[in-house]
């Protein structure tokens, strides 16, 4: 190995006479020959202060960095504690952040500017370890005359690079201090050292990038050990519970999953429970989620349980957008020029921001749903469901499942994992309820509670839910004559009936007969690419005559159906079923009963729905579109008149 006193030798000359130097290190020479052409002063070498703001700003993108290495540093201080070293760090641009030594080699530093703050590359203070380990990219020793500046010959450096996961170099670290104190072990110790802080820098950025993903998912995570330890979770299991970070560690993890813990003893290495509705339990409260448990095995073995959280109420919202429980209308789809339509119209939506319970009254056909929409979708609920259900439509015995839901096991035939019903489903949004005259008078009742108290009770379950849902109510009857009858509760009727909104058959507001003919002609058009129709005066004058019992519903009806027999593209009042254009006289409105006039009420009925059901060839559902009156009434008519759906002339 080449003497001090020669490295000094060849220096000189290489420095003085341009001599090209003999056994001075290849590394060392070619920094020497870059420093030359550098311009550089051998009689400076001290380091480059940086600019305080700019100091600031690399300390404060550097802090895992000088966070990870300080701990190594002061072990690398407290085993050279005999020894005059400094033990430095620096980043990728050789800005010193961190310097650890004894008050006699910081002294020695203050001169070179060997401190935080300052720069140390080749091209600002010549060869140097720091410096030219950035240079080289690799660990390199620098002794005495090695460096290229007078001020530094009487050090001795061993630096090397700190790698992250990409191998991009993030900083040095350097231990640098009087030449006679060298030992070639120097170099070992800060290899050593960079690599501790390199896998101690990777097991940090891993479990920030684990941290970021599993904070990133929309689902809540726990992660617990077979002792139910907490080891890990994510911030939206906090926000799912209602806690902070501090406050979920101290967690009684057995409590808060007790409706499911015996389950999870029971677990073998294949077992798993899928998303199944339970309670997670916390400081007196309940929290409806949605839970998978996953068994973690290491090697073989059960180490503990992956538990995904999803709030109920952020599920349904998922099942909502699926199942089609959204609002499709707004007052802009209401269609109406009638005075008295326009100013139901304001009143409205005058009561859509508040939110009170709403009544809707009118004819089969007046767009009462319509309505409801566009209430729901004016109000401060728009972006909840809007779930819509029609109670004639609900078999009896069913009723009271499908509105409030029931717990597994409830019945037979309930599901296994139990289901939510519509009110809980419509939660934070609006439920209608169509045809609510329909309810039988048991499930009023019930349905008053849940009005009256914001709770609802599934069937079979044990606890309450609370509620936060706006109704919206809808019927063609006469509730009012339905109480004196004792079919509908007086109660609910007033809870319910909080506003009234009574819509006005088509027969009352004639103007809005053309205008909506119009209206389904254009989407019609729209819907058929490359056809474009048009209404003739004669078509426009038939249907204005006609006192349409079905309303918008029927009228929507006879353009359809025009629209499709017509062979060309005028629509012409020989296209209008027969009843309304007055050919064969079978208006429903005008039933001839000339032949046998009866003098009671009921055998009017009765006609009219023997003719309803003879001009629909014996299908209900139109038939009783047909003259207005809800299908489960025309069946209950039916049935009292002992009439057929098959009409006698089929037989």
């Amino acid at each position: 190995m080449i003497s001090i006193s020669e490295i000094q030798d060849q220096w000189e000359r290489f420095v003085t006479k341009d001599e090209m130097p003999k056994n001075i290190r290849s590394d060392i020479l070619n920094s020497w020959i870059r420093c030359k052409k550098y311009g550089i002063d051998i009689n400076s070498g001290a380091g480059k202060e940086i600019p305080k703001k700019n100091f600031e700003k690399i300390l404060a993108e550097h802090k895992e960095l000088i966070k990870i290495a300080i701990p190594v540093m002061v072990d690398i201080f407290k085993l050279l504690n005999e020894t005059d070293y400094s033990i430095v760090l620096t980043d990728e641009n050789a800005v010193i952040l961190e310097v650890i030594g004894n008050e006699k080699i910081m002294d020695k530093n203050i001169k070179l500017h060997f401190l935080k703050g300052c720069e140390w590359t080749e091209e600002n203070v010549g060869t140097n370890a720091i410096g030219t380990c950035l240079y080289l990219n690799r660990p390199i020793q620098t002794l005495g005359a090695e460096h290229y500046c007078k001020e530094q010959h009487g050090w001795t450096c061993s630096a090397a690079p700190i790698y992250d996961d990409k191998g991009k170099t993030i900083g040095v670290i350097d231990l640098s201090g009087h030449f006679y104190d060298f030992h070639t072990h120097t170099l070992g110790i800060v290899v050593e050292a960079a690599n501790a802080i390199q896998k101690q820098f990777s097991i940090i950025e891993h479990r920030k990038w684990a941290e970021t993903a599993i904070n990133s998912i929309d689902d809540g995570i726990l992660v617990i050990d077979n002792d139910f330890e907490v080891k890990d979770f994510n911030f939206k299991m906090c926000e799912i519970l209602k806690v902070s970070n501090e406050e979920f560690n101290k967690i009684d993890i057995k409590a808060l999953l007790k409706d499911i813990v015996n389950d999870m003893y029971n677990f073998n290495q294949s077992n798993k429970i899928n998303y199944r509705e339970v309670s997670l339990y916390l400081n007196n409260r309940r929290v409806e989620c949605n839970i998978s448990v996953t068994p973690v095995q290491n090697e073989d073995k059960h180490i503990g349980f992956v538990i995904v959280a999803k709030k109920v109420d952020s599920l349904r919202h998922v099942v909502n957008k699926i199942a089609g429980f959204s609002s499709k209308y707004s007052f802009d789809s209401i269609i109406t020029n009638n005075f008295k339509m326009l100013s139901i119209v304001q009143e409205a939506k005058s009561i859509a921001a508040y939110d009170c319970t709403v009544l809707i009254n009118g004819e089969s056909g007046t767009g009462k749903e319509l309505f409801a929409h566009s209430i729901h979708n004016a109000s401060s609920r728009c972006n909840g469901p809007f779930v819509a259900i029609n109670c004639a439509a609900l078999p009896k015995d069913l009723v009271e499942s499908e509105l409030f839901g029931y717990e597994k096991g409830s019945f037979t035939g309930a599901s296994k994992e139990g289901c939510p019903g519509k009110f809980e489903l419509a939660n934070t949004g609006t439920i209608f309820l169509d045809e609510i005259g329909e309810l039988p008078l048991e499930i009023q009742s019930k349905l008053l509670r849940v009005l009256d108290n914001h709770i609802i009770a599934r069937i079979g379950g044990k606890y309450e839910r609370n509620l936060d849902v706006r109704v919206i109510a809808a019927t063609n009857r006469n509730l009012y004559d339905e109480i004196q009858t004792n079919n509908f509760r007086s109660d609910l009727y007033y809870r319910i009936n909080v506003f009234n909104i009574k819509l006005i058959p088509l027969r009352e507001r004639p103007e809005d007969i053309e205008l909506c003919s119009e209206f389904f002609l254009q989407r019609l058009n729209d819907k058929n690419l490359g056809i474009k129709k048009f209404f003739d005066k004669e078509f426009i004058n038939a249907i204005k005559k006609h006192n349409w019992p079905g309303n918008v519903r029927e009228l929507e009806n006879v353009i359809q159906r025009s629209y499709y027999l017509s062979k060309n593209d005028i629509i012409s009042y020989l296209s209008i079923p027969e009843y309304i254009n007055g050919n064969e006289m079978k208006s429903i409105n005008k039933f001839d009963c000339s032949n046998n006039r009866p003098d009671k009420l009921e055998e009017i009925e009765k006609s009219l729905i023997i003719k309803a059901l003879e001009y629909c060839d014996g299908n209900v559902v139109k038939a009783s579109k047909l003259i207005g009156i809800g299908k489960s009434t025309f069946y209950r008519k039916i049935k009292k008149y002992e009439l057929s759906t098959v009409p006698k002339w089929e037989k």
